[in-house]
């Protein structure tokens, strides 16, 4: 059975490590306090033996020097023996990673093929329907459903091959990654009486699946134009720093109305009440995605509050050198 993928294995080693030193650091603790007590008792413990050959001074050079050396070895073996331990404590950890992967690629190619013949067979049925019959709306709206399904899948086998080797992810392009976004976001915002501004410098890259960057943005833009009045702005924006790269997404909405953004990117997270309808606030599965898609590409993902109020919501992933 095959191990998990580097950045698994990765995650694994350490963890094993930080189990380990732990271990170490406690038994040190234990053996200094052990020393300590040792040393302030045998005073009272050699009381009345100083007529022995080389006096108390002696013994007590030679108990410090015994307890330096045997503290020392005995750190040494626990730290040893906590890699030991924590190496058989998170194997299993490691196979059930491995395991998600596996499933991850084996169900998004298993569903690939069916929707690929259901999306061609309703481009054929949309096309041999008159123009004038009732039902070609819905069936276009099938058309655009069975379209997002596979790209959903796309997205799934994308992730999952970039999260098990990095490597994988092509050299997007930020400023048109942007453009991209906006454009496909356009009708929403222009629904809400909102303006979409884009700012982004020149050859800016990243590494990674353009596809799960495009529907991340794409995600946190549609929760901004949702949660902005009419008549306000969305900046969708990149900035450089150092050698990471900062996508962000700034509305001039309502703000986080003091919830947690920890919270609100847990799956099926739910914020404070919304005053544009009678629903609670969502943030829901998306924004946990989100944060799946920027760690995959070796990020994170950061949300709190605007410079005009709203929310910021940040994607900072690493640049791509050279």
């Amino acid at each position: 059975m095959t191990g998990p993928a580097d950045p698994d294995r990765q995650l694994l080693r350490s963890a094993t490590r930080r189990m380990a030193w732990q271990l170490a650091a406690a038994s040190a603790v234990v053996v200094v306090l052990a020393a300590l007590a040792t040393l302030a008792l045998s005073p009272v413990l050699g009381h009345g033996r100083g007529g022995h050959e080389g006096g108390p001074d002696r013994d007590d050079d030679v108990l410090r020097t015994t307890l330096l050396v045997a503290g020392t070895i005995g750190v040494a073996i626990a730290g040893l023996a906590g890699l030991f331990i924590a190496r058989r404590a998170v194997a299993p950890l490691g196979e059930a990673l491995a395991r998600q992967r596996r499933f991850v690629a084996d169900a998004g190619h298993e569903l690939r093929t069916p929707l690929t013949v259901m999306h061609t067979r309703a481009q054929l049925i949309a096309r041999r329907m008159p123009p004038d019959d009732p039902a070609l709306p819905a069936m276009r709206q099938l058309l655009d459903d069975s379209r997002t399904l596979g790209e959903i899948v796309d997205e799934l086998l994308a992730s999952a091959q970039l999260s098990a080797d990095p490597a994988r992810g092509e050299p997007v392009d930020v400023r048109d990654l942007l453009a991209e976004v906006a454009r496909s976001m356009t009708v929403l915002a222009d629904q809400r009486a909102v303006t979409l501004l884009v700012s982004a410098p020149d050859d800016v890259r990243v590494n990674g699946s353009r596809t799960a960057l495009r529907r991340a943005l794409a995600a946190l833009v549609d929760n901004a134009i949702g949660h902005t009045p009419a008549g306000g702005a969305i900046d969708l924006a990149a900035q450089v720093t150092g050698d990471r790269v900062v996508l962000s997404v700034t509305d001039t909405g309502e703000g986080l109305a003091g919830a947690d953004p920890d919270e609100l990117t847990r799956r099926f997270a739910r914020g404070p009440r919304s005053a544009d309808g009678p629903g609670g606030r969502r943030f829901g599965l998306g924004l946990a995605l989100v944060r799946e898609v920027a760690t995959a590409h070796g990020g994170t993902l950061r949300l709190g509050p605007g410079p005009a109020g709203g929310v910021r919501a940040e994607i900072e992933i690493p640049a791509t050198s050279g």
